[in-house]
């Protein structure tokens, strides 16, 4: 049995139990668990072990960039998923972290080795924005209470706008199916100057101004 979360600030450690609690976590209920239950089996088996990876801020430096909103980094080429620890010599991270970077993880291609597939349609600022609704939606979803500080606040609330509009399928197929044509409507709607309009300013974690182009898009 994996370990219980009650909120998404909980700290998170190199223990077994911790680690196969969050991978519960990221397998239960969610509006995104059909699309995400395919992946988790032959993901996690790449990932090739059952603790999360935690360490010191030196050794991240030494393994590649940090994301300063998650305390992690995840290469799904390399492959390879590192957290930096929160407190030095505590070797723990976050719950919301912990979860948002194993929803990268199962993200398409499941077997790793390429980037995200999706990536290149949504970019840092859409992709970001949807990981961090996928994390957050599971949360709600389960009865866990949020991370008390939003992570990637605004590109989470662009995303959330287009969902509004679009549903969770064509976000869910692209993600966690590999299938960037399911994306086709957001083009249909917006024309590709609009959705790299949308996405730079998702990316500029300029809310506003990309509520702005989706609003003044009314569709064709």
């Amino acid at each position: 049995m994996g370990r219980k979360f009650g909120s998404a600030s909980e700290r998170v450690s190199v223990f077994e139990d911790d680690f196969i609690g969050v991978c519960q976590l990221l397998a239960g209920r969610s509006p995104w668990q059909k699309f995400i239950a395919p992946n988790v089996d032959p993901a996690i088996k790449k990932y090739g072990r059952r603790t999360f990876n935690i360490v010191s801020a030196e050794t991240f430096g030494r393994r590649g960039r940090l994301d300063a909103e998650t305390m992690a980094y995840t290469d799904k080429v390399k492959p390879e998923m590192v957290f930096v620890e929160i407190n030095k010599g505590g070797a723990e991270t976050l719950a919301v972290s912990a979860l948002h970077e194993l929803v990268h993880w199962v993200s398409h291609p499941p077997l790793q080795g390429h980037r995200i597939t999706a990536w290149g349609f949504l970019d840092d600022g859409l992709g970001e924005g949807l990981t961090q609704v996928v994390t957050e939606d599971i949360f709600a979803e389960q009865g866990i209470t949020q991370y008390y500080k939003p992570v990637y606040g605004e590109r989470a609330a662009v995303v959330r706008k287009l969902i509004e509009r679009f549903d969770v399928g064509p976000f869910g197929d692209a993600l966690f199916g590999g299938n960037v044509k399911a994306l086709q409507p957001l083009l249909d709607a917006f024309g590709a100057a609009g959705m790299r309009q949308i996405s730079t300013l998702a990316t500029a974690n300029n809310y506003a101004k990309a509520i702005e182009c989706i609003n003044n898009h009314p569709g064709r």
